[in-house]
């Protein structure tokens, strides 16, 4: 980086929705230091798409051929700076030979791996956000010391009458986010079903299409509620407005808990076999309204940084020892005038 302002910035992170969405904070940081300065995304062709949510970028390109090809596409020339935010093996080829401009973000596995086999949890909890900055800290003069939160910026196209649509006033209803990448993420169908019946608020689903049977059976069982769904049918721009748009956002350590991070809902997290440890929790500088629910003294948690699709130890007590009644509670009792 020279000494001069930079000019234009390219940062590389390919997956997935999580994770660019905290790139937000770095592009929004990036540009607070440098109003003029440029700043292209190199991603996946499905998460284009999300980062028109960002305001801060100028180019986004997405691999869809080979990583020679888009080697081609690149003007590597063109940069001062390239952070590699994603320090994988397929961001080492795209950026091979790039000497003197790659920044790579530390990923921390041997702690990771330490905190996972032998539970040896870090001296202090620093969210990867930090660790992504982290790669320009030494060489950006006056580095602050509070970095700029997420900005998304839902697109306009996606911004539409919910009353309308859902028959939901906006403000009245509890956002749930029923899924997650992996199974030991997720609350079991059952325990859902009972959490969302001891709810007193309007309900809105919110996941993918690979949520829909989940959805269809909480719509199926949970009759004595006002509940809709916008599962497989909303897109992650329309989810991001009811996110928005919500009473609360009830999540699992998934795309839409970071999401959600970025507006003032509070978030009511429900944390199976992952920990705030590995540093992916919300990203609010203050945690202000931000309720974490996990069970305590289990002696194989965390069992993996991202998840599995069954539990090793078959029991899935993270989940399944909830204490459904207390977020219920926290969740009800939360009065109007504090959202």
């Amino acid at each position: 980086m020279p000494n001069s302002s930079p000019k234009r910035i390219l940062i590389v992170r390919f997956s997935s929705i999580g994770d660019i969405v905290l790139t937000f904070s770095v592009a929004s940081t990036i540009k607070s230091l440098y109003p003029h300065c440029k700043i292209d995304f190199v991603t996946k062709p499905q998460f284009k798409e999300l980062l028109n949510a960002c305001p801060d970028l100028d180019t986004i390109y997405s691999l869809t051929g080979t990583v020679a090809q888009l080697r081609k596409e690149l003007d590597f020339n063109q940069y001062d700076a390239i952070l590699d935010l994603h320090h994988n093996l397929r961001s080492r080829i795209l950026l091979r030979f790039q000497f003197g401009k790659v920044y790579r973000f530390p990923k921390n596995n041997i702690e990771k791996w330490l905190l996972t086999t032998f539970k040896i949890f870090p001296k202090q909890r620093k969210h990867v956000v930090e660790r992504y900055l982290s790669t320009l800290s030494g060489l950006v003069p006056n580095w602050p010391s509070n970095f700029a939160t997420s900005k998304y910026a839902i697109p306009s196209s996606a911004q539409f009458e919910i009353q309308e649509r859902y028959n939901l006033a906006p403000g009245s209803y509890l956002a749930v986010a029923i899924g997650a990448q992996f199974a030991t993420k997720r609350m079991p169908t059952d325990l859902l079903v009972e959490l969302i019946q001891k709810i007193n608020l309007p309900v809105l689903l919110l996941g993918g299409k690979e949520d829909q049977i989940t959805a269809n059976q909480i719509l199926d069982q949970c009759t004595s509620n006002i509940i809709f769904s916008a599962v497989g049918t909303a897109t992650i721009h329309e989810s991001a407005w009811l996110v928005k748009n919500a009473r609360a956002l009830l999540t699992h350590d998934t795309g839409l808990m970071h999401i959600g991070a970025s507006f003032e809902v509070p978030l009511h997290v429900i944390w199976g076999n992952t920990t705030r440890d590995f540093g992916m929790y919300p990203y609010r500088l203050e945690q202000e309204q931000v309720f974490n629910y996990e069970v305590s003294g289990l002696s194989c948690r965390p069992c993996s940084k991202i998840g599995y699709q069954s539990c090793p130890k078959g029991h899935f007590s993270c989940m399944r020892k909830q204490d459904l009644a207390a977020i219920a509670h926290a969740i009800n009792e939360r009065k109007p005038s504090l959202l």
